[in-house]
C-alpha cells in the first residue's frame, strides 16, 4: 500500500453500509492550501527535521503485514456483526479522509515550491492508507466491499480554516492514539475479546496517530499567536469541547462494539477524554477540568441524543428535545477551564 495509489476500491461498490448521514457521519475536508504554504518553519526547523526523519525512517513498514488474514475468528450475533461492520465502516471512512486531506494539501505545497512540507504530508498520507487499507481487508473478509473514492466524490466537502484544521486534526490524531492504545492494553489483558487479528495491528496503529499529533503541534507552533492569548484559549475550549463531544456520542451512544470487546463504553470513553486532555496541555494554553459535572452533562446529552433518534416521527417532541439538547451543549462548553501550566485538577467521574 502506497500513498499514492491505494487499493481501496472495488468497481462494483457505490456506497457504504452503516453510513447513514447524522452529526457522527465522518466527513472529508479541505482547509486554506495558500495559507498552509506560508507556514514558516524557521523556529521549529529542528522539531520539524526531526520529525520528517522519523517519518522518513517508517518504524512501520514491516508492522503491516498485508498478508496477514483478518477475518473474524468466532461468530458473532447479528447484532454484534453489525456493531462490529460499522465500526470498520466508519474507521476506514474517517481513514480515508484523512488521506485525501493529506495527499492535496501535499500536491499543492509541492506546487507551492514547498517541497520539505509536501513532503512530511505525503507521508502522513501515506499512514492513512495504509490504514484505510487494513480497515478496507478486514470489511471485504466480512462480505463488504466499498468503493471510496466513488464515495469521496459523492459527499460533500467541508471546508475549514487552517487553524481549524490544525487544531482538530492534532486532537484528533491525539484521542485516536488514547483510542487504540486502551483498546490495545485491555485486549492484551483479556485476550479472549481479540476476536479479529485486526486488533494485533493497534499498537503500531497507534504510535502512527501520536506522531502524527506531534507533527501538528508542532505546525501549531509555526504559527505565532495560534495558541496563545484570548484566540487561543477560545480555540482550545471550542476544539476540546467538540471532538470530546463526538468521541461520547460515538462510543456511548453506539456502545455495542466496545461490549463486544468487553468494554464499559462510559468510562473508556472517560479515560479517552482524560488522557487526551492531559496530553493537549501539551499544545493547547488551556484544557477541560474534567469534573463529575463534565461527565454527568455527557451522559444527559447521550440521553438526549438518544432521544431525540428515537421521536423522528414527533416533531413536537423531538424540537423539545433539540432545544434541551442545545442547552445542554452550551452548559457543557462553559465548563470550567484551567491552565495548561497548573495542575491537571480531574476528578473521577
Amino acid at each position: 500500500m502506497t500513498a499514492t495509489s491505494p487499493q481501496l476500491t472495488a468497481p462494483q461498490a457505490s456506497a457504504a453500509p452503516h453510513l447513514s448521514e447524522d452529526l457522527l457521519t465522518p466527513r472529508f475536508y479541505t482547509t486554506e492550501i495558500a495559507k498552509a504554504a506560508r507556514t514558516d518553519l524557521d523556529a521549529e526547523r529542528p522539531a520539524f527535521e526531526a520529525m520528517l526523519g522519523e517519518m522518513e525512517a517508517d518504524y512501520n513498514r514491516d508492522h503491516f503485514d498485508r498478508k496477514a488474514p483478518l477475518d473474524r475468528v468466532r461468530d458473532l450475533a447479528p447484532e454484534q456483526k453489525e456493531a462490529y461492520e460499522s465500526y470498520l465502516v466508519r474507521s476506514c471512512v474517517s481513514e480515508f479522509s484523512g488521506f485525501l486531506l493529506f495527499k492535496e494539501l501535499s500536491r499543492q505545497l509541492k506546487l507551492a515550491k514547498r517541497p520539505e512540507l509536501s513532503r512530511l504530508f505525503n507521508l502522513m498520507a501515506r499512514d492513512e492508507a495504509r490504514h484505510a487499507g487494513f480497515l478496507n481487508r478486514a470489511l471485504v473478509a466480512e462480505g463488504i466491499v466499498i468503493d471510496l473514492p466513488s464515495l469521496s466524490g459523492k459527499r460533500p466537502v467541508t471546508w475549514f480554516p487552517l487553524n481549524w484544521v490544525l487544531y482538530s486534526v492534532y486532537l484528533s490524531e491525539k484521542i485516536g492514539y488514547w483510542r487504540y492504545i486502551l483498546i490495545d492494553r485491555h485486549l492484551k489483558a483479556n485476550p479472549e475479546n481479540a476476536f479479529a487479528p485486526l486488533f494485533d495491528f493497534f499498537e503500531p496503529w497507534c504510535q502512527d496517530e501520536n506522531r502524527h499529533g506531534d507533527i501538528f503541534n508542532m505546525l501549531i507552533r509555526c504559527w505565532p499567536g495560534l495558541n496563545s492569548g484570548l484566540r487561543g484559549r477560545l480555540l482550545s475550549r471550542f476544539f476540546l469541547w467538540s471532538v470530546f463531544l463526538t468521541h461520547s456520542l460515538t462510543v456511548c451512544e453506539r456502545g455495542n462494539f466496545y461490549r463486544l470487546l468487553g468494554m464499559d463504553p462510559d468510562r473508556f470513553d472517560a479515560e479517552v477524554m482524560r488522557q487526551t486532555n492531559r496530553t493537549a496541555r501539551r499544545a493547547f494554553p488551556v484544557v477541560y477540568q474534567l469534573t463529575p459535572t463534565y461527565f454527568e452533562l455527557r451522559d444527559q446529552l447521550v440521553d438526549t441524543f438518544r432521544g431525540m433518534k428515537a421521536c423522528q416521527a414527533q416533531p413536537m417532541r423531538q424540537l423539545g428535545l433539540k432545544l434541551h439538547f442545545a442547552s445542554l451543549l452550551l452548559r457543557q462548553f462553559l465548563q470550567p477551564m484551567e491552565r495548561s501550566d497548573a495542575p491537571l485538577a480531574e476528578v473521577s467521574a
